[in-house]
């Protein structure tokens, strides 16, 4: 089966002029907490990376300050909380697609267990700016939202049985896309189910690769 959203996206991407080339990612923890780590990107551009490790700070801090008030206004003691990141796409293929993801844990006092979640930014490597859904239904010759909920509704059902995890039986038919998506190293597209989206707290977070 042809893989519908990297062709829709070759088009913008090797075609840019001004592309550049992998990024340099450097780990750095947050005022000294070896706990809470995140990414610092250098394209080369200092007016890009300012960009981008703007809104890798953004997301940092809403994370931060969602412990706070946890803590301050909830009356919730923080027990542990860290995050990190993974690189999912650097340049990959030619492309100037930068994919990371941003695991993030927390857990407070009296609760069953950890919350955790796996969000997803992506960048143009050559403007610093996000890349979102549109990229994926406006480039090229374009492909709808309800067919990629088609093809998301499928790889997911595949994947459960095929790793037996168990999914809500409301879960399907889908009522919206997921709101984190990636590329691979690949220029698979995944979109990520956080926990209890679609499925149980054991069954975690699932992660569906559309283009597999």
């Amino acid at each position: 089966m042809r893989k519908i959203l990297f062709l829709t996206l070759l088009a913008l991407i090797v075609s840019v002029q001004s592309f550049c080339s992998a990024a340099t990612i450097e780990s750095a923890c947050f005022n000294g907490n070896d706990k809470i780590v995140y990414p610092v990107v250098h394209t080369g551009d200092e007016a890009i990376d300012q960009k981008i490790n703007a809104k890798i700070k953004e997301e940092l801090m809403s994370f931060i300050k969602g412990l706070h008030y946890a803590a301050q206004y909830d009356n919730r003691k923080v027990l542990d909380a860290r995050t990190n990141y993974e690189v999912a796409c650097n340049g990959a293929g030619n492309t100037v697609i930068l994919s990371l993801l941003i695991s993030k844990s927390q857990y407070f006092e009296g609760a069953a267990h950890p919350a955790s979640y796996l969000h997803a930014l992506n960048f143009n490597m050559s403007s610093g700016n996000r890349m979102g859904l549109d990229y994926l239904t406006d480039v090229g010759s374009g492909v709808s939202v309800e067919e990629i909920k088609g093809r998301l509704e499928n790889k997911l059902r595949e994947k459960a049985q095929r790793e037996k995890l168990y999914l809500f039986p409301e879960a399907l038919p889908l009522k919206n896309l997921p709101e984190y998506f990636y590329w691979d190293e690949n220029l698979h597209v995944h979109f990520i189910f956080q926990q209890y989206e679609v499925a149980p707290y054991a069954m975690g977070i699932i992660d569906v690769d559309i283009d597999a």
